[in-house]
């Protein structure tokens, strides 16, 4: 008997669904030949995109989701919110502008004080650019947290007035000559107030030039072009989202119309300092058009803070050139 329970080679192989003799053990079913995997490794990824996977089909079919509609800001209550600022911003201008002249003339009286005050152009210009400043600070501190981003939100866009400063300039310059020019063909007041205040100091009147080209278009320009001029836009951008009306009734006639809405009040706000000629009122109101085209065109305020600037700069040089450096006020009074 052979004692070897393997089969020489020269034994046939019994087949493999050969059954086991009866009473050999349980029955083992045996693997198939071929083994199944998902997805099979063999297959390529187009050929798993064919009709043979109409699965993979079906998910490519499903359109993607269009992206949010970019927020409408500013809007028309964010400009009646930056209005609400001016009066804390005055309450607290007005205590920074008096705390600092108590602590500078801690031996004046009080009353005193205040009298000088209603009577120099050089305290009630500290009073208005301690305002400015207060309103500034409220201003980028509520709607930086409430926007998430203050700059950005009323288009400050400082890169490109730096790329087009001298043209920018140039703008303000040739703005300034301009009306300069055109003042010739209107009626204009003998004895402005705004003319009455230069010629009370030269101190006075170098102040308010300084304060002139920088704080006073800073603070006009994020009022006007900043917040007033969009929210009117954005009123018509809603009523295009609305599909109310369409993008060419926006462009022919909610950008001109926001436009005007914009400088009307910007012009009144001045009529004062011109007293309430309509020539100069006038004047400065197609000022702010130029200012309104400068800020949409370019997309930055801070392109219209810019033009702005220069053109004060332009008004107040002609009148250094006339009074000989502020040396001889009285040439303004004739």
């Amino acid at each position: 008997m052979n004692e070897d329970p393997e089969s020489t080679p020269g034994d046939p192989v019994p087949a493999a669904d050969t059954p086991a003799p009866a009473g050999s053990g349980p029955e083992i079913p045996v693997a198939t030949a071929q083994a199944y995997s998902w997805p099979a490794p063999q297959e390529p990824l187009a050929k798993m995109q064919s009709p043979e996977f109409p699965a993979f089909d079906g998910l490519q079919s499903i359109p993607a989701p269009p992206p949010p509609p970019s927020r409408l800001i500013p809007n028309i209550g964010h400009f009646f919110v930056f209005l609400g600022l001016l009066v804390p911003a005055a309450i607290g201008g007005y205590i920074v502008a008096l705390g600092s002249l108590l602590a500078a003339q801690p031996h004046v009286n009080f009353r005193v004080l205040m009298a000088r005050m209603a009577h120099s152009v050089l305290y009630a210009i500290s009073f208005q650019a301690a305002i400015y400043v207060v309103l500034w600070g409220l201003t980028v501190l509520v709607f930086s947290l409430w926007w998430g981003g203050f700059w950005k939100g009323i288009h400050w866009n400082g890169a490109v007035a730096r790329r087009r400063f001298v043209l920018l300039a140039a703008m303000g310059v040739a703005t300034g000559l301009l009306i300069t020019i055109a003042g010739n063909f209107v009626p204009m007041p003998k004895a402005p107030p705004i003319l009455e205040d230069l010629t009370r100091s030269r101190l006075g009147a170098w102040f308010l030039m300084g304060f002139g080209v920088t704080l006073a278009p800073l603070t006009e320009e994020l009022a006007f072009r900043g917040f007033l001029l969009p929210s009117f836009i954005n009123i018509f951008r809603w009523f295009e989202r609305q599909r109310k009306i369409g993008e060419s009734v926006v462009n022919a006639l909610g950008i001109p119309l926001s436009i005007v809405l914009t400088s009307v009040p910007f012009a009144l706000m001045h009529s004062e300092q011109v007293a309430n000629s309509w020539g100069p009122v006038l004047l400065i109101g197609l000022v702010s058009v130029v200012l309104c085209i400068v800020r949409l065109s370019m997309k930055s305020l801070a392109s219209s803070i810019l033009v702005h600037s220069f053109y004060n700069l332009t008004l107040f040089t002609g009148l250094l050139i006339q009074t000989d450096g502020f040396r001889h006020l009285d040439k303004l009074k004739g």
